[in-house]
């Protein structure tokens, strides 16, 4: 690709990154000025005694656009709320999320390039954003979270009488696969110090050992709205909900109806058979790859 379509991909990603934020600042203002209306938002029991203020935890969340250093790099903050705001604010929410989708078609773009012009043009990106990394770093922070980044802050134009809020279960499949296709999964991805470390770490095992890759669907957070009549065509409506939802409210106005919800999906209990065969800790966390206990290990 030429030097100065890379110019204008970098220039287009750089752009509406800080278009993101900036947008999500002043959502983030205006949430924060209506804080004289009524919000719930779902806390952990330390939060709880600690007495954490439920619209300072959703703004917090809305807010995490970078992922902890002990976190699976894919792994995304899911919290169940329920925020009012102003019909102004609400305006300040749809533009961020557009400009969220702004910001992951310049991400998607970069898929043109080869994988070392994609690295150089995201280090750009955290590069320029050094001031707000060395912050998020002492903090526990690492890399940019894209999945956390591109998501939408959740909205409704229109107060529902209820939203009941479910956890989804959790599923789980695992796939032998091989150290090759293992290293491979690494080199798709951006370069980082993490996944340097996995590549090295798969040279230290057998060329010929077979490995075991664990797909699943985390716990998703849904919403089930029921509205006062219909909206559209229906009256009710099923939505995601990993952050706390924004419902128009007027001052002494009260929320829906809902049933307060645990911050975290439930444990299952129940135990898996092939679980037993691989070992507790992730060999590559990046790519959920684990190795096979040693009785299960086969070349």
């Amino acid at each position: 690709m030429s030097t100065s379509s890379i110019i204008a991909l970098r220039t287009e990603l750089l752009a509406s990154f800080e278009a993101m934020l900036h947008h999500l600042d002043i959502s983030c203002a205006r949430i924060r000025q209506d804080s004289a209306l009524s919000a719930w938002v779902s806390l952990t029991e330390e939060e709880l005694a600690d007495a954490t203020d439920m619209r300072a935890k959703a703004l917090q969340l809305y807010r995490a656009l970078w992922y902890q250093d002990s976190r699976d790099g894919r792994e995304t903050l899911t919290c169940p709320g329920i925020v009012g705001v102003s019909s102004a604010t609400l305006v300040a929410a749809q533009d961020c999320n557009l400009a969220k989708d702004t910001f992951k078609a310049a991400v998607l773009a970069l898929k043109i390039l080869e994988r070392r012009e994609a690295n150089a043009v995201l280090e750009d990106l955290h590069q320029r954003q050094e001031n707000i990394a060395v912050a998020l770093r002492r903090m526990g922070a690492a890399r940019l979270n894209l999945k956390q980044a591109y998501r939408h802050i959740p909205l409704l134009e229109q107060l529902p009488l209820k939203i009941g809020f479910t956890w989804s279960k959790q599923g789980r499949v695992i796939q032998r696969t091989s150290v090759a296709a293992a290293r491979r999964l690494l080199e798709q991805r951006v370069e980082t110090p993490q996944i340097r470390l996995e590549l090295q770490r798969l040279q230290e095992i057998r060329d010929d050992e077979m490995l075991a890759r664990v797909r699943g669907v985390c716990p998703h957070l849904r919403a089930n709205i029921v509205f006062p009549e219909n909206v559209g065509d229906r009256r009710r409506r099923l939505m995601q909900a990993p952050l706390p939802v924004l419902v128009p409210l007027h001052p002494g106005e009260c929320l829906p109806d809902f049933v307060p919800v645990t911050p975290d999906p439930p444990v299952s209990l129940r135990l898996r058979r092939a679980d037993v065969k691989i070992e507790d800790e992730p060999l590559l966390p990046s790519v959920r790859v684990y190795r096979y206990r040693t009785p299960y290990r086969t070349m």
